[in-house]
């Protein structure tokens, strides 16, 4: 999972956090204390360490054990393996953790509880987005790969490209790039070729592999190195090695606020959503659901994303966010439309070989990057 923390203005940050959890008040009171009495083990919530941890600690784990009266153990890191070994061997100790894909595994309903959505209020039911209600797992926030440029090679007063098919023309924006690698599983470089290419952002899938690396082929030469480090191409662009690059709109925000030589756009950038998900057999799952239901309110997205850089996916969320931070993030209303949402369900899916299209893609990568 790919955090990163806003750490500018901590101070009011700090204030925001704990004033949010005011705002939520009644809105958020899920439960009651007498839960806490009926709960036979502490609810285990899994999620990202570091940073993240005390993000969520402060906007989400604190407020929901004061107004559910749920005690919570908080276990790092998160891992789609052990979530398996655990329900494999009928010894489930985690009820909810944060994962980026298991709810689209074609065994999601092996490993995974179905989201009770009967736990949820309407208010916070009608602004989810879509892309956040799935069968086996509840949409936490959103990250974009957006395309991010070096201000000396191209500052304020000079045309940049503002879409992948200029990022693609090498003649008109000329320099050298860096794009992600595709080898760890990563799809938006291939999903950027085929915007290249001249495919609507809504006709990318299925994909066309063939026509995505014959693209890829054009701008081959010009990418000094495909990144699979979130801070390699910060790095890269603030070094001058490279012009312009895809990038993790979190990293570049935090660099543009440290006063370095980087800005980067919205525009076909592409979205990819974290989920909540219950393994199956959790020992609290009506408590798992409640910090499901919880974590999906306005307030409570809210206040986690006064603290990171990336994206609620409860729309009335904004409602409680400052506008300047809001314009950062990727789902303020201006910046989602530019953007698309990554099919994690596509990548998932498993074609007639047994493989995932995602693994099928890592191996055409690795056969394309040796060519």
């Amino acid at each position: 999972m790919k955090y990163f923390i806003n750490s500018s203005r901590p101070t009011r940050r700090q204030m925001l956090t704990g004033m949010g959890v005011a705002a939520g008040g009644a809105a958020l009171a899920i439960g009651a204390p007498g839960i806490l009495r009926a709960q036979e083990s502490p609810l285990v919530v899994v999620s990202g360490g570091g940073s993240y941890e005390d993000a969520i600690r402060k906007a989400i784990i604190e407020p929901f054990q004061k107004e559910t009266g749920i005690s919570v153990t908080y276990v790092t890191p998160a891992s789609e393996a052990k979530l398996k070994a655990q329900v494999d061997s009928n010894n489930v100790q985690w009820d909810v953790m944060e994962l980026s894909n298991p709810a689209f595994r074609p065994d999601a309903n092996k490993y995974l509880e179905e989201i009770d959505y009967a736990a949820f209020d309407k208010e916070t039911l009608d602004n989810l987005v879509p892309e956040a209600k799935t069968k086996y797992g509840v949409g936490s926030f959103v990250y974009s790969t957006v395309m991010a440029f070096s201000t000396v090679e191209y500052p304020v007063d000079k045309p940049r490209p503002t879409s992948w098919a200029e990022f693609w023309d090498i003649s008109k924006f000329p320099g050298p790039r860096t794009l992600e690698t595709c080898a760890d599983g990563s799809t938006a470089t291939v999903e950027f070729a085929l915007l290249a290419a001249g495919v609507p952002k809504d006709k990318l899938y299925p994909i066309d592999l063939d026509k995505a690396f014959a693209s890829l082929d054009r701008i081959k030469p010009q990418i000094a190195k495909f990144w699979s480090v979130g801070a390699e191409p910060g790095q890269m662009l603030s070094d001058r090695q490279v012009a312009m690059g895809s990038a993790w709109n979190g990293r570049m925000q935090a660099l543009k606020d440290q006063g370095a030589s980087i800005d980067y756009q919205w525009n076909e950038a592409q979205l990819s959503p974290t989920h909540w998900v219950v393994p199956k057999g959790a020992k609290n799952r009506a408590a798992a659901m409640k910090f499901a239901a919880y974590q999906a309110s306005a307030q409570a997205q809210a206040r986690l994303n006064n603290l990171i850089f990336y994206g609620p996916l409860n729309r009335a969320a904004f409602k409680y966010i400052e506008p300047k931070v809001a314009a950062q993030l990727p789902t303020a209303p201006d910046n989602l439309n530019k953007q698309y949402f990554a099919n994690l369900e596509y990548w998932q899916t498993q074609s007639s070989s047994g493989k995932s299209n995602t693994d099928i893609l890592v191996d055409r990568w690795a056969e394309w990057v040796a060519s």
